[in-house]
């Protein structure tokens, strides 16, 4: 091969660089050498040492290879490789600075860094978001979404401290449950991989811990021999105020600076406002996520009171010459009672009253469950009696804790208005009439209170113009000697019923929950009556 055709084969081999321009020097009459140029954009790879890991990581890349990444490549698209020294051929066609990769070798190594550097990206933004998110603990997870936009906004506030100092530099760090350590939540000049710092002890931080007491510590130069506090991240000069939610301090904020200072009162005055900024952001966004917690409880009561309110019976004349009507009266949004009736296959009416015993929120659980398994044992051939037996049965097989009701069934034949009640617990059941009233219940054991119970059960019979009037316990009380105007007596309700009753009987109920609104009645109260015409 000639000398021409080795120096076209060494111009080939450099033809790919698209970046590079070629000039001919020439000495003598004929050309002595090739000679490749490169436009000097970044910096050589022997000037500063880079100390971010991922600018170092790049150093090390081009010290390596031989090959440096195109500046205008680091944002978007693939990287993009540009060799750090000249190649030049002498008259022998021999090259010096060759780089000790190939081009394509260098750009597969650098697309698969570029890979790891944006997921290790993704995860110092991850660790961000969660960092801000962990500020708000006692509040539920928000999306990812809001989380990104409380860190910004933390961010947001860190950076005007900045600019309002004219520092470098901000951190806040939070408080952890023990208020034992303390740890960077949110930063502002500093590197990423900050937040993924452990806590650093609250022992020891005299600074942080003197700013809880004083509000501001000013440290001008964190060097000086006589400086009794230290600061958390190696810089010059700093400032830490306490942030405080109630006068109770969540945490601290420091500002730094690179360079000593002799720090001026505006500059604490803007760490106090920026403490202050922050407490409120954290407070704002605490209650931002409780409100909408609270709207979600709110919206699950709501509609779990709307289904009880669609299990209520309506009043009708359930036969000719009956009336039914009941109230399930609650000042709070579940209610733990219950009533209904019905008119069962056999033609006889069916009328309950329940109430179940629990001062917790599972009241309604338990009521609901009572009524299921009434529901299901109501279409058998069974006796009042039988059918209270299976109902506490079932509440008894179906909860290893205590699930009591006080439960009245009552079974009445329309052509003869005879009938029986059985009754468990604390509901009351009694027949009003114009000459007074009779109580046919006594006070027991509720449902559930051990196996194999049995409640005690009753002949009944209504006369036209009788009421049969059952009640949970505190729809009415016992004792008629009491003078208070807000009981429910025997002898107030058999007066209040009997006076109306005849003339007016839809009107009962209605008139008996306006009284109730108005002595503004707190327990969970249900009762129904049957009139016979």
């Amino acid at each position: 091969m000639g000398r021409r055709e080795v120096r076209a084969s060494q111009r080939a081999r450099i033809a790919w660089q698209p970046q590079s321009r070629i000039s001919v020097k020439t000495t003598t009459s004929r050309p002595s050498y090739l000679r490749l140029h490169r436009a000097q954009h970044d910096s050589a790879p022997g000037g500063e040492v880079p100390t971010d890991e991922m600018a170092a990581f790049w150093h090390s890349f081009t010290e390596s290879t031989g090959w440096r990444l195109d500046r205008r490549s680091r944002a978007i698209g693939a990287p993009k490789l540009l060799p750090v020294r000249e190649v030049v051929y002498d008259e022998e066609g021999d090259a010096a600075g060759l780089p000790s990769l190939t081009k394509p070798a260098a750009q597969h190594l650098a697309a698969s860094a570029a890979k790891l550097i944006v997921r290790l990206r993704e995860s110092e933004q991850a660790v961000r978001r969660q960092e801000a998110e962990l500020v708000a603990t006692a509040t539920p997870l928000a999306p990812p979404e809001g989380q990104a936009e409380f860190a910004d906004r933390l961010d947001e506030i860190l950076q005007q401290a900045v600019e309002g100092t004219s520092f470098v530099a901000a951190a806040f760090y939070m408080l952890d449950d023990d208020t034992s350590s303390l740890k960077m939540r949110a930063q502002c000049g500093l590197s990423e991989q900050s937040l993924a710092a452990s806590s650093r002890p609250l022992r020891g931080a005299l600074a942080d811990l003197e700013a809880m007491v004083s509000d501001v510590v000013v440290i001008e130069d964190c060097a000086a021999g006589d400086e009794i506090y230290n600061s958390p991240e190696p810089l010059a000069a700093g400032i830490c105020a306490v942030v405080s939610d109630d006068d109770v301090p969540i945490g601290t904020l420091w500002i730094w600076n690179d360079t000593p200072l002799a720090i001026d009162p505006s500059a604490t005055a803007v760490a106090r406002l920026t403490a202050i900024a922050l407490a409120a952001e954290i407070a704002r966004e605490r209650m931002t996520r409780r409100g909408g917690e609270i709207r979600e409880e709110t919206q699950t009561l709501r509609a779990v009171s709307h289904w009880q309110q669609r299990q209520q019976p309506a009043a009708t004349p359930l036969a000719e010459g009956w009336f039914v009507d009941g109230l399930t009266y609650t000042s709070a949004p579940l209610a733990s009672t219950w009533h209904t009736w019905d008119i069962l296959p056999n033609g006889t009416i069916a009328l309950a009253v329940a109430q179940a015993h629990s001062d917790a929120a599972d009241a309604s659980m338990i009521a609901a469950t009572a009524r299921a398994a009434f529901q299901s044992h109501l279409g058998y051939r069974l006796s009042p009696k039988q059918v209270l037996q299976r109902v506490s049965d079932t509440l008894w097989q179906t909860n290893t804790g205590d699930q009591l009701v006080s439960l009245i069934y009552a079974n009445i034949d329309p052509e003869t208005g005879e009938g029986t009640l059985a009754s468990a617990g604390s509901a009351q059941a009694m027949i009003l009439s114009r000459y007074g009233f009779r109580a046919i219940t006594k006070a027991s054991e509720p449902l559930c209170s051990f196996p194999d119970y049995s409640p005690s059960e009753t002949i009944v019979r209504l006369s036209p113009g009788e009421v049969l009037w059952a009640a949970s316990r505190d729809m009415m009380e016992a004792n008629n000697n009491t003078n208070s105007t807000d009981t429910w007596t025997q002898q107030r309700v058999s007066k209040f019923v009997i006076d109306r009753v005849q003339d007016a009987s839809h009107e009962i109920v209605p008139a008996m929950c306006r009284a109730l609104v108005e002595q503004a009645a707190v327990a969970d109260r249900s009762a129904a009556l049957l009139y016979r015409q």
